[in-house]
């Protein structure tokens, strides 16, 4: 059994916004200085300026990117505003960012390489394509970025849960089995009563079962889960969700 007796690990506040604007400030600058000097250039010093910086950008970010996967949530929740909050996991989502901005970079740079080389158009359009899926997905995770992607409210009416493109608030009522505490895939709640589940934007409405999103929440899983599981099986408990002393009260039930 995984130990919740860990201490809790503080959630900086606006992570990863200075590695995304250093990330964006430093492709502009390199897109910059390729377009508007590359000409003057010999072909050994246009060859090195076109390929190695968006592979050395590439490798930090993926490294970057492994050591945010590899740090778990941490045993705790924010106490505010009448709930516990699982906030978005904020270095993670900037991390995944500057992946998608890195794989554009990468595209952008073998295209200029390769450009007056009597390149066919089905080659040029295959890069573009590559290029555009890239910046699609970078745009994509600073959207999921700006609508809070992960985030999880226990509340003492039930959850409200905010995935990348809807949000889904369930009642406690509605829930007929908890989540798991481990597994592979992404925990789930069985939903007893899918008339009592709001949904808004692309989340299924009337879904037997609701997703939570730990992959992309600053919390670890099975503290959430059996947080969870308390509140399904201690309906007394919920009323002071929210509290400092129904907090208290939940880490003495789960970590002792």
């Amino acid at each position: 059994m995984t130990s919740l007796t860990a201490p809790a690990v503080g959630r900086p506040r606006r992570a990863g916004t200075a590695v995304l604007v250093a990330a964006v400030t430093l492709v502009l600058a390199w897109l910059t200085a390729v377009l508007l000097w590359r000409g003057g250039w010999s072909e050994p010093a246009r060859d090195d300026a076109l390929l190695l910086p968006p592979l050395l950008f590439t490798t930090v970010t993926f490294a970057y990117l492994t050591s945010c996967r590899r740090h778990r949530g941490p045993v705790a929740f924010e106490v505010r505003d009448g709930a516990f909050i699982a906030p978005p996991a904020d270095r993670l989502s900037a991390a995944a960012a500057v992946a998608a901005l890195a794989g554009s970079t990468v595209g952008a740079g073998m295209l200029l390489y390769h450009w007056g080389e009597n390149m066919p158009g089905s080659a040029i359009a295959g890069w573009c394509a590559i290029i555009a899926l890239m910046v699609a997905a970078f745009l994509r995770r600073l959207y999921m970025r700006a609508r809070g992607a992960g985030r999880i409210l226990l509340r003492p009416e039930g959850l409200l849960i905010t995935y990348a493109y809807g949000t889904r608030e369930v009642p406690w009522e509605a829930v007929s089995a908890g989540p798991p505490r481990t597994g592979i895939m992404a925990p789930k709640l069985r939903i007893g009563r899918p008339d009592l589940v709001r949904a808004t934007g692309l989340a299924r409405r009337g879904a037997v079962k609701a997703s939570l999103p730990t992959a992309d929440a600053w919390v670890l899983r099975e503290f959430l889960a059996d947080a969870i599981n308390h509140y399904l099986t201690d309906p007394a408990a919920r009323q002071n969700i929210g509290t400092a002393e129904g907090y208290e009260h939940l880490r003495r039930a789960l970590c002792g």
